[in-house]
């Protein structure tokens, strides 16, 4: 981790996490899936079943399924292989990472009072620090 990178772990969460990630349900056809994250720029959709956020599932996971399934009729959950993890929107981002890194996925959820609010990415921190790095030095509690 650069230097200029881990100046922003201290960060909360709330500050760089997507409040509206992409939703799905958990029986929505992975077809008709695909062609609605075609038309948005995202690699990740948080899966909801009974209301209650249950996983993610990555584009990348989407386009395995569709080169190597013969059955095209499969619904989301079918795809979901690591369950939603979490931290809360006032965790630093140090935290959120650390957790990315144990479990060795990219994306987390953000909660408030266990109601997911967005997703902070590993790609998201490190474009920010790259881009912006004056605006977020306002952030960082000392």
């Amino acid at each position: 981790m650069s230097k200029e990178y881990s100046e922003f772990c201290t960060l909360p969460c709330k500050v760089l996490m997507n409040k509206a990630p992409p939703i799905a349900q958990a029986k929505e056809n992975l077809v008709g899936l695909t062609n609605r994250l075609l038309d948005i720029d995202y690699k990740v959709v948080v899966v909801y079943e009974d209301g209650e956020p249950i996983g993610l599932v990555t584009l990348k996971d989407i386009m395995k399924w569709l080169v190597r399934s013969e059955d095209k009729e499969g619904i989301l959950k079918d795809l979901i292989t690591v369950p939603l993890i979490m931290v809360s929107q006032d965790s630093p981002l140090e935290d959120a990472l650390n957790l990315m890194d144990k479990y060795d996925i990219k994306h987390i959820g953000v909660h408030e009072d266990k109601v997911l609010k967005g997703l902070v990415t590993q790609n998201s921190v490190k474009e920010m620090c790259e881009l912006y790095p004056h605006y977020l030095r306002q952030y960082i509690v000392t």
